[in-house]
């Protein structure tokens, strides 16, 4: 029985670290302070994107969009974060549709721009774009 319950353990373990191996695997940060202290550091928007473990459609975004050599080329100019939904961060960014990504100013911690759902490749270069557009009449 406790062969069981430690394996058990484990495998939840290690599931709970889903959105900890993308961020890593995509080279964006996986904390919600962190990203915010590096983006005021840095004068960058935060690019957020909340996922949760076990969504086909996160894993997909994560494997076709983020991965993509246009959208890596376009978010260099940002500090990327990549977090479970459940991580720890403001209450208002909770949300139960995954994917998520917001645009976050660094200084106010409010979203200057956000879309849900699976985003190809095209409609996600929209939104970077839009993102960069708000920001830019925000200054």
């Amino acid at each position: 029985m406790k062969k069981v319950l430690v394996f058990m353990l484990l495998a939840l373990s290690l599931y709970a670290n889903e959105a900890s191996i993308a961020a890593k695997k995509l080279g964006y940060i996986n904390s919600f302070d962190e990203g915010i202290a590096k983006a005021k550091k840095e004068h960058k928007i935060m690019m957020l994107v909340l996922v949760r473990d076990g969504c086909p459609w996160c894993k997909r975004f994560e494997h076709d969009t983020l991965s993509d050599s246009f959208i890596t080329d376009e978010t260099k100019n940002f500090v990327n974060v990549l977090i479970d939904r459940n991580a720890k961060m403001p209450d208002y960014y909770r949300t139960p549709i995954v994917p998520v990504v917001y645009f976050v100013d660094p200084n106010t911690k409010e979203s200057m721009f956000e879309t849900a759902g699976y985003r190809d490749v095209g409609e996600f270069l929209d939104d970077i774009e839009a993102a960069k557009h708000e920001h830019n009449l925000k200054k």
